[in-house]
């Protein structure tokens, strides 16, 4: 993992709050622009304690920049004793101490500039030019041995330079090795997973997709039935 540094009240000033849940703190915006995203450990004996989701954000991010996907550039991680530090801010939640030793670490990055697809589909901008980007992008993921676990409309960025790229990205491995065919299946198990955006997404654009991921993958002609049943079979029944 990065390199643990102590996070100062003085770096927190002006700080905005982006997310919380009823555990506390999850998502700050900085002054500076960067982002700083809270990472709680439940169980001080998990592995998490020493290979958790703040390190494997960290070094997720890290893969994908030596792979020349587009993604966040991390700035700086903190491991934070308590939630003392965040009292001065004008947050809607009571800071409760930790339990049982818990832990928090701080990752400080800076955002991934663009929309994300959600955005652009919600805003009537997402072209079909971009839906066949969209399926080449995620054969590339495979064929660079991407399988991330988050992967849907809104983890994925259309920046400024019209590349995709992913944000969120702690829920990833990267195997060095492209993708066998039943873990790209499931891959769009997670594409297809919010019944509400497949619907706004529509029929003629998962259609779109798949063929553009077909091509772009080289799929024989059985994966390519199979790819298609299966998309089929995702669609009609999304677990959300």
């Amino acid at each position: 993992m990065c390199n643990s540094s102590s996070l100062s009240a003085k770096s927190l000033e002006g700080a905005k709050i982006i997310e919380f849940d009823p555990r506390g703190l999850k998502v700050l915006k900085l002054a500076n622009g960067n982002i700083l995203k809270l990472f709680r450990l439940r169980n001080q004996w998990s592995i998490a304690r020493w290979y958790g989701y703040a390190q494997r954000f960290c070094a997720n991010a890290k893969r994908l920049h030596r792979l020349h996907i587009p993604t966040v550039s991390i700035v700086d991680t903190y491991l934070l004793a308590d939630d003392a530090i965040f009292g001065a801010l004008p947050a809607p939640i009571v800071f409760k101490p930790k339990k049982n030793n818990a832990q928090t670490y701080a990752v400080e990055y800076m955002p991934l500039p663009g929309k994300t697809l959600k955005e652009l589909l919600m805003s009537e901008e997402l072209s079909t030019a971009h839906i066949v980007q969209l399926g080449a992008f995620i054969a590339r993921l495979h064929s660079s041995g991407v399988h991330f676990r988050s992967l849907h409309l809104g983890n994925i960025v259309l920046t400024p330079e019209e590349e995709m790229g992913l944000i969120d990205v702690a829920d990833m491995r990267i195997y060095p090795w492209a993708l066998w065919f039943n873990t790209r299946l499931r891959s769009f198990r997670h594409v297809t997973r919010y019944a509400k955006l497949n619907e706004q997404f529509g029929q003629k654009n998962w259609q779109l997709l798949t063929d553009a991921y077909i091509q772009q993958a080289k799929l024989s002609g059985k994966q390519s039935k199979v790819f298609q049943k299966t998309m089929k079979t995702f669609l009609d029944n999304p677990p959300h």
